[in-house]
């Protein structure tokens, strides 16, 4: 009888740490799409003859509007802080088919702005199914504020995490991803 309170115990404690982080759960369709819009400009490449500084230009909507419906999210979770957590595919370069995740954090401002934006990880791409197994414990690991460093290229290959690595980083004040050895050239003038 011991061993089934045990087994009983062990069951619950595991289901109150497996967080159900389906996004369809926690906002509407309509909301995911919204959501990716709302930061289509930060994770996309730029649209021809822009740059970061004219990138939120009206004349590059419908370009932004069609990228972003390659776009799905895969994961959401809000914590009791305020802060979103979502993961974000999309379709990768590549001659098979083939796609990439971000995962990413956020905090919206009091008029619905976005405050604070960083993304935590980039992976390689990599086939559907092979990224519907990698992506859940990479999301997982991100919302519970653990280290991913041993998912990281130096340590991993490529197999998970292809961004930050040893040489990009994301910079969450300009909001986007930079390179610490074009960074260290320029500060050297």
């Amino acid at each position: 009888m011991r061993i089934l309170y045990l087994f009983l115990a062990i069951a619950i404690l595991a289901s109150c740490n497996n967080k159900d982080y389906n996004p369809a759960l926690y906002i509407s369709k309509q909301e995911q799409d919204s959501l990716i819009y709302s930061v289509i400009r930060y994770s996309s490449k730029l649209p021809p003859n822009s740059n970061h500084e004219n990138k939120f230009e009206s004349q590059f909507d419908e370009y932004y509007r069609a990228v972003a419906a390659d776009y799905d999210i895969r994961a959401y979770y809000k914590d009791e802080k305020g802060t979103h957590f979502f993961l974000m595919t999309r379709p990768a370069r590549s001659i098979t088919p083939m796609r990439e995740s971000i995962g990413c954090k956020m905090v919206y401002g009091p008029d619905k702005e976005i405050r604070e934006y960083e993304e935590v990880f980039r992976t390689w791409k990599m086939p559907e199914d092979q990224l519907n197994e990698k992506f859940p414990m990479l999301f997982d690991k991100m919302v519970r504020g653990e280290s991913l460093e041993k998912y990281y290229p130096k340590n991993a290959g490529d197999q998970y995490i292809e961004f930050p690595d040893g040489r990009f980083y994301f910079d969450k004040k300009e909001r986007k991803w930079r390179d610490h050895l074009i960074d260290s050239l320029n500060n050297r003038q």
